[in-house]
């Protein structure tokens, strides 16, 4: 299929124990096979292709190359042929015309040798610098950058996948996705950095103060994303969301200090929209599309790091962060409640009595069935490979990411726990004060308590897509929940 590097050049930003040479052999070939076989989409209606997504999480938390190959047939099952028609054999994508098939599914094939090609000739990182961030890619309705952030993000996070991992060919096919969206959003950002330093936590505190970005009234359980989504930019909401987050640009003299610290802040702040937006004596729910914020926030990293011109970084910054305040609007506002996050456990353990497990023997120092020596990462990890829904994995990779570099977050010391403009201290939100970094432990229980311990012959559970923001939203009886 390609002239390009079709390998796993990086280690994924876990590399749990378990990965192999035989498992990173049937990875990059089973990622080549699904770029080589299927298209983006497997609905017209532009349900996305997940299972390289899922080859890869899974290969990150150490899955066995059975394993993998078990993934690929069951997702393989339900996608269409990357080529959709006979006739779209014939669309041939060059430098003079690619902007001219934007937008046409039909094209994604073309697209994908297209850029193929590109990659082989000009690299992957001159490539994305060409095709998302040159002003003739975002120009006379190109606006490749944006495309690239459309779809509930799937083209970020695949090319993100790409970047992380060092495949071009993820970068290639995630170039042809985003090429074949569409532009439902488009912001203009102000390019200025900011006169002082505004962390996110307090963004998402002007968010939810701001008259102007109220939810939509009534409350409509039958809308759809695009519907919610055209709802949270209209009537001066686009204008207010574009003077909020251009106070968290990146300066002009920014470092890679301030690029860590950006991501680590999204981070934090896409866990607690995920998990910290239910209702207190309610059982939890997980949005789907807030979910979708915390699996695409482990890839900014990597992305801009493969990114060599400043500007690009900073822009890359620059186009996340609107989608990330209008993907919360579009929920209805969820309100971060950090006391309800702070209350879920740290000791998650999976449905089994202890009178199940194994006693360990008399000379051990401690035991795993007392709840002060036990430490639940193992069992998750474990449990969550097998999870049939893609989304799964990749959200508990972001919170196992959180755990390995910010679980050591003692409590008052989260980026944006108190308010930089007051000289007393005042919590962004009420209970920050009190968040540390159990919160990636307690979400993950969460996690899997809400979506399922499917290998401990628990039923799969569901992402909530009632839009929860909307006090509406939660009106069932709470035994209905």
């Amino acid at each position: 299929m390609t002239p390009i590097s079709y390998t796993l050049k990086n280690k994924g930003q876990l590399n749990l124990p378990g990965i192999s040479y035989a498992s990173r052999k049937a990875a990059e070939a089973l990622l080549l096979k699904d770029a080589e076989d299927h298209h983006c989409f497997f609905r017209q209606s532009g349900f996305h292709n997940h299972l390289s997504h899922h080859i890869l999480a899974a290969y990150d938390l150490g899955a066995s190359p059975g394993h993998l190959h078990k993934i690929y047939t069951d997702e393989a099952r339900t996608q269409r042929p990357r080529l959709l028609e006979k006739a779209d054999k014939d669309i041939h994508v060059t430098k003079e015309n690619w902007t001219q098939y934007l937008g046409n599914q039909s094209a994604y094939s073309a697209l994908v040798s297209f850029f193929t090609h590109e990659i082989h000739d000009l690299g992957a990182s001159a490539t994305l610098e060409k095709y998302v961030f040159d002003e003739e890619a975002n120009q006379d309705g190109a606006h490749m950058l944006t495309r690239v952030m459309s779809g509930a993000v799937h083209p970020f996070i695949q090319i993100g996948y790409g970047t992380e991992f060092g495949d071009d060919v993820l970068i290639a096919t995630g170039l042809a996705q985003a090429a074949v969206h569409n532009t439902l959003l488009i912001f203009n950002i102000d390019k200025a950095p900011p006169k002082e330093n505004t962390t996110l936590l307090e963004l998402l505190r002007e968010v939810y103060d701001s008259e102007v970005l109220k939810p939509l009234m009534p409350y409509d359980p039958n809308a759809l994303i695009n519907a919610r989504l055209k709802g949270a930019v209209a009537d001066g909401r686009l204008e207010e969301i574009e003077k909020i987050v251009a106070k968290f640009n990146l300066k002009d003299d920014f470092t890679e200090e301030d690029i860590a610290r950006k991501t680590e802040e999204v981070i934090w702040v896409a866990t607690l929209l995920t998990f910290a937006t239910g209702k207190p004596g309610r059982k939890p729910r997980l949005d789907f599309f807030l979910m979708h914020l915390l699996t695409s926030s482990l890839f900014l990293r990597p992305f801009i790091a493969m990114l060599k011109n400043r500007a690009s970084k900073a822009a890359l910054l620059r186009a996340y962060l609107p989608i990330m305040i209008t993907i919360t609007l579009s929920r209805g506002r969820p309100r971060i409640n950090p006391e309800l996050m702070m209350s879920y456990s740290n000791i998650p353990r999976p449905p089994l009595p202890k009178e199940k497990l194994p006693a360990p023997f008399d000379s051990s120092i401690g035991s795993p069935l007392d709840d002060t020596d036990y430490n639940p990462w193992p069992v998750i990890i474990e449990a969550v490979r097998y999870h049939p829904d893609s989304h799964v994995l990749k959200a508990m990779r972001t919170l196992i990411y959180g755990a390995q570099h910010f679980g050591s977050t003692p409590a008052a010391e989260v980026i944006g726990a108190f308010s930089s403009k007051d000289q007393y201290g005042t919590e962004t939100h009420k209970g920050m004060s009190a968040v540390d970094g159990t919160v990636f432990i307690r979400a993950a229980g969460v996690l899997m308590d809400t979506l399922g311990w499917v290998s401990y012959g628990q039923a799969e559970g569901e992402w909530d897509r009632s839009a929860l923001g909307w006090d509406a939203a939660w009106d069932s009886p709470p035994e209905k929940n």
